[in-house]
């Protein structure tokens, strides 16, 4: 089954004042947990991303179409230049995000445009979840009216909205634990530490 993997690697972060996916955690780089958990589901790998720096990492970088509408323009641009039809995005700042989620993930997204983890209401996980190829259309209407919010274009979508709790074995407090700062990067770094 081919399935290209997607990493949302944005650009510089407001609140982190720097590049979020080159600060290290666990002496390793946020993207590399983003990799780590991708490769091994995925035969291809997009970063989406504006900045040179990534290249080093050996996989095509792509930068959004249009800059400055946030997640949707960096998916809707990696999807772009995706060759398969199945494709899983990841946010960088996502570093517990695991393997087991995503194939969970994977496993519930036949028939489906999208799937995704689900909180109720419009609370989702949207950057840690399957895409479809064929939501490209959709997508494109929303941006060119204007509209950047991903649970807004879900509302139009065939998607599998997944409820992913403690009933999941593999599931963990800090699954969706978000990277945005530096006080999350230093309480991810005692997280790790205590798996050790």
């Amino acid at each position: 089954m081919d399935i290209t993997g997607i990493i949302l690697a944005g650009g510089k972060s407001s609140r982190m004042g720097t590049d979020k996916g080159l600060q290290e955690l666990g002496g390793k780089p946020l993207i590399y947990y983003a990799i780590r958990a991708l490769t091994s589901l995925c035969n291809t790998i997009i970063i989406s991303t504006s900045s040179d720096a990534y290249q080093s990492f050996g996989y095509k970088t792509v930068a959004d179409e249009i800059p400055g509408i946030g997640p949707m323009g960096g998916i809707y641009s990696a999807l772009k230049q995706s060759k398969t039809e199945k494709n899983l995005v990841l946010s960088c700042d996502l570093p517990f995000a695991s393997k087991e989620l995503l194939l969970h993930i994977l496993k519930n997204s036949d028939g489906y445009q999208v799937a995704v983890p689900w909180q109720g209401n419009k609370h989702y996980e949207p950057l840690c979840g399957f895409y479809n190829l064929s939501i490209l259309g959709q997508m494109k209407d929303f941006i060119q009216n204007g509209n950047y919010k991903l649970p807004d274009l879900f509302e139009e979508i065939s998607i599998n909205r997944l409820v992913i709790n403690n009933e999941a074995d593999f599931y963990t407090e800090e699954l969706f634990l978000n990277i945005n700062s530096k006080h999350d990067l230093a309480t991810a770094e005692k997280l790790m530490n205590s798996f050790k």
